[in-house]
């Protein structure tokens, strides 16, 4: 009896020195790097392309990257601490920012699949891959061009620290997404597709499904709890995580209560249908046109309903 006792204790010890060791390897090797070849791209832009890359870059890139107490891409702390400390990177044309040291080419691919200059995936940041090539090319020339949001700032950022759980996931779940041949151009004739185009390429699906970990970028749609709300968002304050709402068609718990102008007072104001307010970590798409946010609503229209009842403003810890 007591010989299988020792044995079995000398099992579990080897099996606390394995797991031990694999933490220790996981929290002490670097963030996994991985290989992609860079486009071989060179953009030039005419004015209504830069004209379209702002109004991207307006709805999209400068949520993150604009400071906070100026109209320049200059980054800063992201809120969410989930990974550790993350910045958003200076996009402006200082020549010491992030943006100068890309070339269109890196850029391009940084903006399809995630994947930095140095090889290692970018957190928190989504990936364009649906982003038609046309769109593309807009947001690259617009950020090369001259404007008060990429106005020189030579603010500097210290570089990321990932926690022990991004540096896990890096290692086994947070990888590149893949490089597409081409995107071809959305119909903006066609509502319900150009909402979809909005709807995957602004992340609204991010936030709205279930949990960021059933997000799938390659296939959007086929997203856990697509549209469902739920997910647990941090709060700006940082002091709790309020849950998603949820925008499939449902008549009670989702779109229902709300008809195309309530929707569009709600991206752009944070109002409720009910005239209460949405939380601040929901941002205001003031740039939106009126044909994107009627796109958006006729696309969330088809949507798979599904039954998910969120109290408004409910917050978890």
């Amino acid at each position: 009896m007591k010989k299988a006792l020792k044995i079995l204790g000398m099992v579990l010890l080897g099996l606390v020195v394995i797991v031990l060791l694999g933490a220790a390897y996981i929290n002490f090797s670097p963030i996994p790097k991985h290989e992609a070849e860079v486009p071989a791209i060179t953009i030039k832009a005419d004015s209504a392309q830069l004209a379209r890359g702002e109004h991207l870059v307006n709805v999209s890139c400068a949520l993150c990257h604009k400071g906070k107490n100026t109209n320049q891409m200059e980054g800063g702390l992201w809120r969410e601490k989930d990974f550790g400390e993350v910045y958003a990177s200076n996009l402006t044309l200082h020549p010491d920012s992030k943006l100068s040291q890309y070339s269109d080419g890196e850029l391009a691919l940084m903006l399809r699949t995630g994947l930095k200059k140095n090889g290692e995936v970018a957190f928190f940041m989504p990936r364009y891959m649906h982003l038609s090539d046309e769109d593309l090319n807009a947001v690259i020339a617009f950020l090369r061009s001259e404007s008060p949001l990429t106005r020189p700032s030579d603010k500097q950022w210290p570089e990321r620290k990932p926690n022990y759980l991004a540096k896990l996931l890096t290692k086994v779940a947070i990888k590149p997404t893949p490089y597409p041949e081409t995107v071809a151009a959305v119909d903006f004739n066609d509502p319900v597709a150009h909402g979809r185009y909005l709807a995957h390429n602004l992340a609204c699906y991010h936030c709205h499904s279930g949990s960021f970990d059933g997000i799938n970028e390659v296939e959007p749609t086929a997203s856990a709890g697509y549209f469902g709300g739920g997910n647990p968002i941090l709060k700006k304050d940082g002091s709790a995580k309020v849950l998603s709402s949820n925008l499939t068609p449902h008549p009670d718990h989702g779109l229902g209560k709300y008809s195309p102008e309530l929707f569009a007072k709600a991206v752009r104001t944070g109002k409720r249908h009910d005239g209460s307010n949405l939380d601040h970590s929901m941002p205001l798409f003031t740039n939106l046109t009126d044909a994107e946010i009627n796109a958006m609503y006729a696309y969330l229209q088809t949507v798979p309903v599904i039954d998910n009842a969120i109290e408004p403003g409910a917050v978890v810890k």
